[in-house]
């Protein structure tokens, strides 16, 4: 290894990256019936503009559907054996964020010794409790481990236990800096879910998942703090009306300390296909217990029209107490904050009322055909608040326009 640019850790995930493709390949030959593939490939363009301390214009890589980061690159895999009881599912996925290269976000089998029984391990993502809203979009937070899921009728309960990891909704590598950890039975990660679906009327889920006991524990990544989040989510959608979309979630943190410093988080997802014009609604509530903070509020409506291949939309949001995301740039002056490049899909409560955002995001996307689209958009943030704020202003213009290119496949 000696003269390579590359550490031995990032060496050894391309080696384990491209003998998974390999035999991914090689089974795409032997089970082209049962091995079935997807995903999309996001990039483009952002110059960045901001009225903080006269700085210069840049240009950075953006992607809508990468988290704003540079690019992403996702493949999805799912092979299912020819009496459908067994399988494998696995997501290789590359994305300009964290210094991350490829990874794998998830990689489990399953199994069905029962019609009502399937065991799942592995690197588990398992959507059956998704809501479909901002916090259950697509898992609840498992892990590499194990998980039961036993389904009659309308009804899915599941328990699992785990050695840690993010899910694999925006996270590139969900097991960074887990290493060879020994873990004590009492520091695994433990999911328990239930769900019910009654068919054309409305779904109802409910979970609740601890977190390591140990200060450095080993779910750190996930929790984003150094002490243990144990956590409860509920969520409901309305399934009777197909054009309408209605979603309620509630999540509350913390639980082990939750009088002093746990947080009460509230979102409503609306949205109505009238054909040609779509119209919708993201919104949040944000409640901290701990002393001095204040109420956040979130609203953020949309709207776009289908004009053939031209599909026209318009974002708007505002946040009360609340503050938005800001992504490392590449010109050295990411740690101050004020040159860092806006990432519209990570805003945030920050308890101070004084405090707010508005933004707006008008853009046109243009469908070159079902799976290829080119999005051209602006991105216009204002940040509002006391004097000192941010440096010496008391107002914080950002203004991104943008190009991007998304293939579906």
């Amino acid at each position: 290894m000696h003269g390579m640019n590359i550490s031995e850790k990032e060496f050894l995930v391309k080696k384990i990256l491209f003998t998974a493709l390999f035999i991914a390949a090689l089974g795409a030959g032997l089970f082209a019936q049962e091995l079935k593939w997807s995903g999309y490939f996001n990039t483009g363009l952002g110059f960045v503009f901001t009225d903080v301390d006269n700085a210069d214009p840049y240009i950075t890589a953006f992607g809508v559907d990468s988290g704003q980061f540079g690019y992403r690159f996702r493949l999805n895999g799912a092979y299912t054996n020819a009496d459908a009881n067994a399988g494998v599912r696995f997501r290789i996925q590359s994305q300009a964020q964290g210094n991350q290269s490829f990874s794998l976000p998830y990689l489990y089998g399953w199994f069905k010794p029962l019609e009502m029984l399937t065991l799942n391990a592995g690197l588990v993502d398992d959507g059956t409790w998704a809501s479909g809203g901002a916090l259950l979009n697509e898992d609840v937070g498992e892990g590499l481990g194990f998980l039961a899921k036993l389904s009659l009728g309308g009804l899915d309960a599941g328990a699992g236990a785990y050695l840690g990891g993010t899910g694999s909704g925006s996270s590139n590598n969900p097991l960074a800096g887990m290493g060879n950890n020994t873990i004590k039975p009492e520091d695994m990660k433990y999911v328990l879910s239930l769900g019910y679906t009654a068919k054309d009327l409305f779904k109802i889920v409910a979970s609740v998942r601890t977190s390591s006991r140990t200060n450095g524990g080993i779910d750190t990544a996930f929790t984003g703090a150094s002490a243990p989040n144990d956590e409860a989510i509920l969520g409901f959608k309305l399934l009777a009306l197909p054009k309408l979309t209605a979603v309620l979630e509630a999540k509350a943190d913390y639980l082990y300390e939750f009088s002093d410093s746990g947080t009460v988080f509230i979102y409503e997802t609306l949205g109505y296909d009238l054909g040609a014009l779509d119209l919708g609604l993201n919104a949040g509530q944000y409640l901290n217990q701990a002393d001095n903070t204040d109420l956040g509020l979130m609203i953020s409506p949309w709207v776009s029209y289908t004009m053939g291949k031209l599909v026209p939309r318009l974002d708007a949001l505002y946040f009360m107490a609340g503050k938005p995301s800001y992504v490392a740039d590449a010109t050295g002056s990411g740690s101050s904050g004020k040159y860092n490049f806006l990432n519209w899909e990570a805003y945030a409560p920050n308890w101070d009322s004084d405090y707010s955002v508005i933004a707006v995001r008008p853009s046109v996307k243009f469908n070159l055909d079902s799976n290829t689209a080119i999005e051209l958009g602006d991105i216009v943030n204002v940040e509002l608040g006391p004097d000192n704020a941010y440096g010496t202003e008391s107002r914080r213009l950002t203004n991104v326009f943008y190009v991007d290119f998304t293939w579906k496949f």
